[in-house]
């Protein structure tokens, strides 16, 4: 019989996940791009059948993949889109034209699939996901695709295709376990996939990952347009709703309407556009209408994004300190003055201690909850850090306490956490959920009410003003 949906789901699964291997081994990459060859030669080298754009980065990659690709696709073109991890849906990694692939043909893809993943061993899911991609975007006869990168780029599954034009966007820490604890050596693993002769796009950097993204360049005879440099982007106007800004090269900025909000996402847009140009003069016909529309229409769910009005409800996926501190700043320009109530859950392995010491310091009530995966950090373990953060922080200027008491508290379930925050908001007050896109996805579902237990008794629980 066929493969039904969830058979399929459960194929890809089967296979080890390389990051849990690695993180199990202490840190040992056991992952590399032979498997891959191998498995795609099998398949026909389905990912040399169209012109790719290749996005790697800590932050931003994935806005910028959505703009790159809303903007082909209203220029008239078929466009793939491979991404991960997903928010919801396991099949948001796979994209034609912005829709995801049915669970037929994912079914029908899979069924196909094993007879030649059978010949191939030491696969993982993300191989078997990334070639699934791949052969999905032949098959359906793609015009172009954009690839976002796994983790790190160097030895990522992705990093097969040979791009008209490599895009690296903002550097962060992160994964430094695996991708080293210094930003220089996460930017040499990111600045792998540069190849000979390829273009190379690459956001604003800190001076020492920008060092190590020219070097890749030079090394590799690949020109390099920086944003920030050789192409500038500068805010007009900022909402809740998108953005106005003028984007080009320093001596001819244009009007642009970005319906992605958040300053960084202008930042975002200026990449994808200077990637766009790129794309254009390789000989994919890039629409400068197409353009406009896809900068004003693509849609990335997660990022900064507005769940309510009333009150002022923001998911956001941000997951390092980094991030965090973009994400509070994009707060304090969109929110105003709001009371904050945060709500936060994250993977064990990231820097905790980073992201709540800047939380917290801005934040009315702070809930702690604890993130699905099996490796995320237990709420109460999180309430603990943030408790010993909040009673570190400095006196005010008279010095006789802090500028006000912080509620802390912890709930063991993401329902309880969004259920209590509601109740405890009033009209005029924010709440944001971050920490992981395990965090932001499980909330969005329960937002738009498709999760159960929201009315379910608060357990495990406790409060404090600190």
């Amino acid at each position: 019989m066929p493969l039904t949906y969830q058979q399929a789901l459960a194929y890809i699964h089967h296979f080890d996940d390389p990051y849990l291997a690695a993180l199990r081994d202490h840190g040992k990459q056991t992952w590399g791009v032979a498997t891959m060859e191998a498995l795609l030669g099998r398949l026909g080298n389905p990912h040399l059948a169209y012109p790719t754009i290749h996005v790697a980065g800590t932050k931003g990659k994935g806005s910028t993949a959505a703009f790159i690709m809303q903007s082909l696709v209203e220029s008239g073109l078929r466009v793939g889109l491979y991404a991960s991890p997903h928010l919801q849906d396991w099949r948001e990694r796979i994209q034609i034209d912005g829709k995801w692939i049915s669970e037929e043909s994912l079914s029908n893809l899979v069924e196909a699939f094993r007879v030649y993943a059978e010949q191939t061993s030491s696969l993982s899911a993300f191989e078997a996901a990334t070639a699934l991609a791949f052969w999905h975007f032949a098959r359906e006869r793609c015009d172009a695709a954009v690839i976002e990168v796994g983790l790190g780029g160097r030895l990522d599954a992705t990093s097969v295709i040979e791009p008209l034009v490599a895009v690296i966007t903002s550097l962060s820490l992160d994964h430094t376990q695996l991708l080293g604890d210094t930003l220089a050596q996460i930017a040499a693993e990111k600045a792998a996939i540069i190849k000979p002769g390829t273009p190379v796009i690459s956001a604003p950097q800190r001076p020492d990952a920008l060092q190590v993204i020219e070097a890749c360049a030079e090394a590799m005879g690949s020109s390099l347009t920086l944003v920030g440099r050789d192409w500038l982007s500068q805010p007009v106007a900022l909402t809740l709703e998108g953005s106005r800004a003028l984007i080009g090269k320093p001596d001819h900025l244009e009007a642009y309407r970005i319906g992605l909000p958040g300053a960084f996402q202008i930042e975002n847009a200026a990449v994808a556009l200077a990637a766009l140009h790129e794309v254009d003069q390789a000989g994919l016909m890039v629409a400068a209408e197409g353009i406009r529309a896809g900068l004003m229409g693509a849609q990335w769910p997660g990022r900064f994004e507005k769940m309510s009005d009333a009150p002022l409800i923001i998911i956001d996926c941000a997951h390092n300190p980094y991030s965090i501190t973009k994400l509070i700043e994009t707060l304090s320009e969109l929110a105003g003055e709001r009371l904050l109530t945060f709500v936060f859950g994250c993977m064990a392995d990231k820097d905790i201690e980073g992201m709540l010491s800047n939380i917290i310091p801005v934040a009315h009530r702070v809930i702690l909850t604890q993130a699905a995966p099996d490796r995320a950090a237990s709420a109460q373990d999180l309430f603990s850090i943030a408790e010993r953060i909040a009673r570190s922080l400095p006196k005010s200027e008279n010095g006789t306490s802090r500028r006000r008491p912080i509620d802390l508290l912890f709930f063991s379930t993401m329902a309880e956490s969004v259920a209590y925050a509601m109740e405890q908001a009033s009209p005029d007050d924010a709440i944001c959920i971050a920490g992981s896109l395990s965090i932001a996805g499980e909330a969005r579902g329960i937002l738009m009410g498709k999760h159960d237990g929201i009315n379910g008794l608060f357990s495990k629980s406790k409060l404090k003003d600190v």
